[in-house]
């Protein structure tokens, strides 16, 4: 078969530059002898449970996985590139300033609907977009007839949002959630922070910026330089915003800028998620399948699109797959990276190596599964190998439409 790899290029117009690499279907890769993968014995649940559901039984492996991939500021061309290929991907700050424009912030986790309708109550509500987590920057359009929501975009999505979860400020203020100079990195899957001011908890989930400003220096009649403290935002009783300062603690879970992009950081940031709840569209407090690939990726800064489809064809460097199981096995284990992304039109799942018998794997928000016995729901993040069942009781890699990587 042929199978065909997209490189794409950003050197002020859009250059594509297309090649192709022959597979051989009889266990070789053009020549190139194929991995042997291991026949571990498939449970009757596909998740992962041994000692290979521990990052450090990966990252220990791949001692160069330490090594930085992407610089700051070839994240930030990145970033630049993939909003010129993605409607839903935007960089609010440099977004036109109209009449018609308000500026929010999100003060709390909320929903972002497809309609100005709350959840209903379901596992799978058809309106639920994505979660807002507290500190995004939101531009804000229209209300809802009924007045509880508001038309807002953010970084990677729009829909509708309740009033209860942003608060409206002017273009200034609102900039230092649009562009920090400085900012803190939710890198836990999940992150409680407890606001004095306010008396309430937020909930952060991993990736989310909060902006850092500088405590004045004692004896420098304010000038700043001191310890950093976290920007908090939250809501008034009119709904207007209310910024609240507290000391920032740098740990596992909260980090001062963006994590190093490596592979075993990849590795790591993955396996932060391993056992959470499946949250379609963010319920739950948690996440779906491309939420958890684009957390995991935003943790480093790399901006990517929400949804599963787009991601899988949003990548600069990315294989359309065709052909047998062991020749896409092989593709992807010679020819792709830790971290890349294996997509069809429903799900995302993210490679993460092979084991110690060559046997290549992934993390993924698992919805459903199928076997001998039907359809299953685990709805959790697990860790599988790549040849279970898919619905038509083929090696789940079989559907696999694409590979898609970042360099």
């Amino acid at each position: 078969m042929t199978v065909h790899f997209h490189k794409v290029e950003k050197v002020g117009a859009a250059i594509g530059m297309v090649f192709a690499i022959a597979v051989c279907s009889a266990g070789s890769f053009c020549g190139i002898q194929m991995p042997q993968v291991a026949a571990h014995a498939e449970a009757a649940s596909p998740a992962v449970t041994d000692e290979r559901a521990e990052a450090s039984y990966w990252t220990e492996r791949n001692p160069d996985g330490e090594r930085v991939l992407f610089s700051q500021a070839e994240i930030a061309a990145f970033n630049d590139a993939m909003r010129e290929r993605t409607e839903t991907l935007k960089d609010l700050a440099s977004e036109p300033v109209t009449a018609e424009v308000r500026y929010g912030v999100a003060t709390r986790r909320g929903n972002l609907r497809l309609a100005p309708v709350p959840p209903d109550g379901s596992r799978y509500d058809e309106q639920q977009a994505t979660a807002v987590d507290p500190c995004e920057s939101l531009l804000v359009y229209e209300d809802s007839d009924d007045g509880r929501f508001s038309h807002v975009v953010m970084r990677n999505y729009e829909g509708w949002l309740s009033k209860r979860a942003f608060a409206l400020t002017d273009r200034t203020t609102w900039m230092q959630f649009a562009a920090p100079k400085d900012f803190a990195v939710v890198t836990a899957n999940r992150w409680k922070l407890y606001d004095e001011s306010s008396g309430k908890t937020a909930t952060y989930q991993m990736g989310a910026k909060i902006p850092l400003v500088r405590a004045p220096l004692r004896g420098y009649r304010g000038k700043a330089g001191g310890e950093p403290l976290l920007l908090v935002p939250s809501r008034a009783p009119d709904g207007t915003l209310v910024l609240h300062m507290q000391p920032a603690v740098f740990d596992d879970d909260l980090h001062h800028g963006f994590l190093p992009c490596t592979e075993n950081n990849f590795v790591r940031q993955g396996f932060r998620f391993l056992g959470d709840v499946y949250g379609w569209g963010g319920l739950d407090n948690s996440v779906d399948c491309s939420a958890f690939t684009s957390d995991v990726y935003r943790s480093m800064g790399l901006e990517i699109p929400r949804d599963a489809d787009v991601q899988g064809q949003a990548l600069p460097y990315r294989a359309e797959l065709h052909g047998g199981t062991d020749a896409r096995l092989a593709l992807l284990t010679i020819a792709f990276p830790i971290g890349t992304l294996l997509s069809n039109d429903t799900h995302v799942m993210m490679y993460i190596g092979q084991d110690a018998d060559g046997t290549p794997m992934a993390l993924q928000a698992m919805s459903s599964y199928f076997d001998e016995t039907g359809k299953h729901y685990p709805r959790q993040v697990v860790l599988t190998t790549l040849t279970y069942p898919n619905s038509a009781g083929n090696p789940y890699i079989d559907g696999v439409k694409y590979l898609s990587a970042i360099k």
